[in-house]
This record gives C-alpha cells, structure tokens and sequence, in this order.
C-alpha cells in the first residue's frame, strides 16, 4: 500500500507540474500536516509554523515547472521547505541584528530620527552654501565632490588649466570649511 501511495504522489506531482490545480489541492491536503509537524518542532511558534507551511505551498505552485526535471520529485517539495524554515531563522537573526542596532544606538541617547533629521539638515545647509560659491568654484566643486569627475576632465571639459580647477576646488573647500568650523564653535 505504501508504493501504492508513492505511486501516486508521484503521478500527482507530475500533474502539479503541468499546472492541474485539483492535483495540487491533492499534494496539499497530503503535505501539509507532515510539513506543519516539521516546522513547528523546528519552530516551536504556531504564527510562524502556518507562515512556513503557506510559504511551502506558494513557492511549489510558483516553481510547479521546476518537479518535472527534478531528480526526486517529493525530495524537491521537501526541500522547499527546508528552505523556507531556514529563511525564517535568516529573517529573525536579521530583525534581531536590527533590534540591537536600533537599542544601541538608543543607549548612545541618539534618537534614530533626529540623527536622520540633523543629517538631512546638514545637506541643506550644504547644498546651500554650494549655492552661495561663484559660478565657477560651484560647478567645479559640484563636479568634483558630487559627481566624482576628475580634475583633469573638469580642466577638459571646461577648457581651462588643472591648476585653474585646482584652486577653484580649494577656494571652494575652504569656504565650507570655514563656515562649518564657525558653527561648530558657535553650538559648542
């Protein structure tokens, strides 16, 4: 009886991977208490051990195609859900990294959001004093600092000598770097 089955569960899978959704209702009422005793002793979390066994059951008919040139076809759904139990594992070790991120960073009395918000303040004001340059020092600096173009292809493209960019670029660094020196000295 147990070949019979084998049998069977082959021939299903065979007509799962020509796209025959009643054989794929078949495989999935076989499959999915098996699966979701595996995922749940892997687990120990039922939330999780349903999302796994969905996941199984969605890559299969997505990748439907992928059992007819399987080797063994039931090795293949199988893995599959190894795959999905160790993508689980991967996910919570990321949300962990993540968390200890954020609580370190929360230790270190950084509010996530104002360290983005000061951040984006910066650029403005960056952005605003590159605006503030004469024309030739703000497009050498933009050039050279934004969009990494080279001294001597700036002195190409604008016609004028290596030395001439490198003192616009200077003049140009100076000024901001002046300017930020000061308003460090003024919050401090």
């Amino acid at each position: 009886m147990h070949e019979d089955l084998q049998y069977d569960i082959q021939v299903l899978l065979k007509r799962v991977a020509e796209g025959d959704e009643e054989a794929f209702r078949t495989v999935f009422n076989h499959y999915k208490a098996p699966f979701h005793t595996s995922a749940f002793k892997m687990t120990r979390s039922v939330n999780a051990t349903e999302e796994i066994v969905q996941e199984v059951f969605v890559t299969l008919w997505i990748k439907r195609k992928m059992i007819a040139i399987a080797k063994s076809p039931e090795g293949y759904i199988f893995s599959i859900l190894h795959n999905c139990i160790y993508s689980h594992f991967r996910k919570l070790v990321l949300e962990r990294q993540l968390k200890s991120k954020v609580e370190q960073s929360e230790e270190k009395s950084e509010n996530p959001v104002e360290v983005l918000l000061l951040e984006k303040e910066k650029r403005t004001i960056l952005e605003n004093l590159i605006n503030q340059l004469p024309p030739q020092q703000k497009l050498i600096y933009k050039l050279a600092k934004q969009e990494g173009v080279s001294r001597e292809e700036i002195a190409k493209q604008l016609n004028i000598s290596p030395n001439t960019v490198r003192n616009h670029l200077a003049a140009a660094v100076d000024y901001l770097r002046i300017y930020f020196k000061k308003s460090e000295s003024a919050i401090l």
